[in-house]
């Protein structure tokens, strides 16, 4: 089965060259019991590892079955081991975290077999440690740890077992017992034998051979020669044939042996052993092919082995994890400020506010000026927002009184507004901040919308309609100023009342309100049922009791004030359709914001006309021609570069040529101007007297209409101007006039393109905000915050809440500490980076006895790694996760610092996904990277090398 021929083997030493093995020629047949005896450093050893496959050699051949081991790969050695041999090691070589059963299952399960029933109980019983199964290598004595690595090479019923010095630590007992086992199992199998024992080398082995200086001094076979006689005398003891006749010679040799007190022994057969030179020639040729098995380690038993290594040395391990993954800690906080983003804490702040959030828009001209302003929000760009997000958005149009152009914060209700201060007054509100609309398609029942708010008395507000004079149908005026209030503001309502009575209306309770009406600005509003928006949190309820804010609830109180005006607490609900009827029968205008800019026009010609306006401008587009009179009676559109004045604006704009018309026409043509803007004249009229002024003043100045003024914007926070000369083609009127707002004579209405030529947004609508039901979207934060942050075009701004401007403000201090903080992350990173690699790199130097062993018992390169890298991702999860944690308690540390003594209610620390991965991935990758190394290292050397020097 296995031949040697001409085999040398050198060990360099500092001495020189020593031949350990000098052209030794051997062939070992399938079964036996082989002794290799001789003095030590004579070989013996170094040979048997050499047909174990443990260790090389630098000359002649070795072949197993026919196939050259120069023909082996390294991992065909494994698989040579794995497959045909069972190795007894002097030193036994247990694996000392496992018990004796695992020692032993391990080598089976190499070869990718279960135990079968029974199979390793008889095994123990065979080598008599049945009852060790449990215990540790080191709770044994040197026999017992013999006798499990011999039940180790016999579980994997190798084809060879080798055995070095088996006896040499044993008892002469013990030692007698472990050979007798050695000789049975020699019955089927070939069993080598390193032994310097003369004495049981004679008396067990088939073969002897003896070494002397790495040559084969002695090699000789032993064989059993059958006795004729009945009795045979030894030294020690007279042998006598069992049931035998004696003659009387044979009779008196037994006298003679009891009067000498010679030990006497019946046996079946007589024979000697007879020993001559072994004829190598005459052993039999296997025909055998080489088969090898692969090794199978399960990766149970490669986590369970990782596992156990980890005990080996706790009081480092310990130090070492805690020591890496503080730095991994301090790396994950400080990258969390080094990748400060805005757009991130804008959206953690999103995820964990309330569920129902309010914002407006905001127009961005650019980054690099920093040019915005507020604007409104059309329904579309609201339905864009919904579907975006996901969750129910719903738009806040302002009150009718409301023609400033932009959002109002608060609208008061008069009949609240007392002087008297009352307890509660920071939870209680005196104001509403807006008109809200749902359609029928909206209300189920006593449900409304999908924000979860509940009808609780009374009806939803609804337009009644009538038929006119004309047959027509139309809105019936006295449904359009019913509304719905919620429980909020009926507590509210209930709170500030003098003597429990509104308007001569005794309120008691919540039914009592249902018909009671109240002052909004100017107007008088009636209500018609009560709606519950959600509960306000208890938290909240300190301020009930509260007359003045004290310093202790000053950030209790904000943060109702916050949390108060999110939703549509403090809402007012309008019937469907309410804000297209006021557009529809007053003929309003949307306003569009100009930003924080001033406008002033100046006329071209020699009157030096100079008119300040403010920050509005009305939409043709929009507004359409009504309303609008063109001095080109044909004219039907307004065209880029030409706008439209309020009628007033006529006489300051022409006063050159009204100056020039005598007195009494210019009275007539001032009193024409008068009743271009008075409501009470239909504009059927109206252009009738703009075509008799057009002629007055045409008469004296053919060229008046087709002078240019000059459009100036100048922005006040970026002192950016805008000039632009622009034609006054003709005059709005009756546009907000029915509550004669002054301020609109110094607004123009230009076309969409020339409002953009001076940075006016015009995609603006009618809702002032919107709320959206947040939930526990990530996407909807997401999507909020990448609005709020925008650096140009259209944004959000979060309603009453400062958040954004806070991180604004704070953040280019955080930045300018940004790349200091990314560099200290680095070092500490390679620090926790070196310190894991360190340790685990030497963890697995430190066991290379063991990686010995387990190459010994067949296992491969890969089931090696496979184990150690258990290990390794073992320590790197525990790293990572405690590092986790340490930088998410960091984090919410730094957290409070910035709240509690900054004051400051806004968490910068961000521990988020990227933090985690980074650690995470660090540790992993740095456990994988430091366990191949080693091992792809250790895995070059030869197996006797990792057993010999641990």
């Amino acid at each position: 089965m296995l031949e040697l021929k001409n085999v040398t083997k050198i060990y360099k030493t500092k001495s020189g060259d020593v031949k350990a093995l000098d052209g030794v020629s051997l062939t070992f047949p399938s079964t036996g019991l082989v002794f290799i005896s001789g003095k030590s450093g004579c070989g013996k050893t170094t040979l048997l590892n050499v047909i174990g496959g443990l260790d090389g050699i630098d000359g002649g051949e070795v072949t197993l079955l026919g196939k050259s081991f120069s023909e082996f790969t390294q991992a065909d050695y494994d698989d040579y081991r794995n497959t045909f041999i069972g190795f007894i090691f002097q030193e036994y070589n247990l694996l000392s975290e496992f018990s004796v059963r695992k020692n032993i299952e391990i080598a089976m399960e190499l070869q990718g077999r279960a135990c079968a029933d029974g199979e390793l109980e008889r095994l123990l019983a065979e080598v008599e440690i049945q009852d060790l199964a449990s215990r540790k290598p080191s709770e044994l004595s040197g026999g017992q740890r013999q006798r499990v690595a011999i039940a180790r090479a016999l579980v994997k019923q190798p084809r060879i077992i080798m055995a070095d010095e088996p006896t040499g630590a044993l008892d002469s007992n013990t030692g007698v017992q472990v050979l007798d086992l050695l000789k049975k199992l020699s019955k089927e199998k070939l069993v080598i034998v390193v032994s310097h024992d003369r004495e049981f080398a004679e008396k067990y082995a088939d073969r002897l051979i003896r070494l002397v200086d790495g040559v084969v001094y002695e090699d000789v076979t032993f064989t059993q020669t059958a006795l004729k006689e009945n009795v045979c005398e030894t030294d020690d003891e007279l042998l006598i044939r069992d049931g035998a006749t004696l003659t009387t010679n044979e009779l008196d040799a037994v006298a003679k042996a009891v009067k000498n007190s010679k030990k006497i022994e019946l046996i079946k057969d007589l024979s000697y052993r007879e020993k001559h030179l072994t004829d190598q020639d005459g052993i039999e040729k296997s025909t055998e092919t080489v088969q090898l098995k692969k090794s199978k380690m399960k990766l149970k038993s490669s986590i369970l082995l990782g596992l156990k290594s980890l005990a080996v040395k706790p009081v480092r391990l310990i130090i070492t994890i805690l020591l890496s993954a503080m730095a991994f800690a301090v790396f994950g906080l400080f990258d969390t400020v080094a990748n400060f983003s805005t757009e991130g804490v804008v959206g953690n702040l999103l995820r964990n506010t309330d569920s129902t959030i309010s914002f407006y828009g905001e127009y961005v001209l650019d980054n690099e000026h920093s040019d915005k302003y507020e604007v409104k929000l059309d329904a579309d760009q609201i339905g864009s927002i919904e579907s975006r997000t996901g969750y129910s958005v719903k738009g806040v149009y302002d009150f009718e009184s409301n023609t400033s152009g932009y959002s109002r914060n608060s609208y008061n209700i008069r009949e609240l507004m007392s002087t008297t201060v009352k307890n509660g007054k920071n939870y209680y509100a005196n104001t509403v901040n807006g008109f809200i609309e749902f359609t029928k398609g909206e209300i189920s029942g006593k449900y409304i919308g999908d924000f979860g708010y509940e009808l609780v008395l009374g009806e939803y507000p609804t337009l009644k309609y009538k038929t006119n004079a004309q047959g027509q149908s139309e809105v019936d005026p006295s449904s359009v100023n019913n509304i719905a209030i919620s429980t909020y503001m009926a507590d509210s309502i209930m709170h500030y009342i003098e003597d429990q009575t509104l308007n001569d209306k005794t309120i008691a309770e919540y039914a009592d309100l249902i018909g009671a009406f109240i002052t909004i600005d100017n107007d008088v509003y009636t209500i018609v049922g009560i709606i519950d928006c959600g509960d306000i949190p208890d938290k909240y309820a300190p301020l009930k009791e509260s007359a003045a804010i004290k310093s202790s609830l000053r950030t209790l109180s904000d943060d109702f004030y916050k949390f108060i005006n999110s939703g549509a607490q403090k809402c007012v609900f309008a019937p469907e359709g309410l804000l297209q009827y006021y557009y529809k029968t007053n003929g309003k205008a949307n306003l569009y914001y100009g930003g924080e800019s001033t406008w002033s026009v100046t006329l071209s010609a020699a009157n030096g006309f100079r008119k300040q306006a403010n920050r509005y401008v009305y939409s043709y587009e929009e507004f359409g021609d009504t309303n609008v009179l063109m001095f080109d009676k044909d004219k039907t559109a307004l065209n880029e570069n030409e706008v439209l004045v309020h009628a007033s604006n006529l006489t300051s704009l022409y006063e050159i040529a009204l100056t020039a018309i005598d007195d009494q026409k210019k009275m007539e043509s001032l009193e024409l101007i008068r009743e271009l803007y008075d409501v009470n004249i239909s504009i059927e009229q109206k252009r009738i007297k703009l075509n008799q002024l057009l002629e007055r003043i045409s008469s004296v100045d053919t060229n008046a209409f087709s002078k240019a003024v000059s459009v100036v914007k100048t922005s006040e926070a970026t002192l950016r101007k805008i000039t632009k000369p622009l034609n006054v083609v003709g005059i709005y009127v009756d546009v907000d006039t029915e509550r004669s707002t002054p301020g609109s004579v110094y607004r123009f209405m230009m076309s969409e393109s020339t409002m953009n030529d001076f940075d006016i947004y015009s995609s603006q609508g009618e809702y002032s905000r919107f709320i959206i039901d947040m939930g526990s979207s990530r996407r909807a934060s997401r999507v909020l915050s990448e609005y709020m942050v925008k650096e140009d075009g259209l944004s959000l701004v979060w309603y009453q809440n400062s958040a954004l401007n806070t991180i604004r403000a704070n953040e280019e201090v955080i930045r300018q500490g940004a790349d200091l903080f990314l560099y200290i992350a680095i070092v500490l990173a390679v620090f926790s980076i070196f310190m894991l690699f360190n340790y685990i790199t030497t963890s697995i130097v430190s066991k290379r006895q063991s990686i010995g062993v387990l190459r010994g018992l067949g296992s491969g390169g890969k089931d090696i790694l496979r184990m150690f890298l258990s290990e390794s991702l073992i320590i790197a999860l525990i790293n990572a996760i405690l590092a986790t944690l340490i930088a998410l308690l960091g984090c919410v540390f730094v957290n409070a610092y910035i709240l509690e003594v900054m004051n400051v209610s806004i968490p910068f620390a961000l521990f988020s996904v990227r933090q985690v991965g980074i650690i995470f991935g660090m540790s992993l990758i740095t456990a994988v990277i430091s366990s191949a190394l080693p091992i792809i290292k250790i895995a070059k050397e030869k197996p006797v090398d990792l057993i010999r020097r641990p």
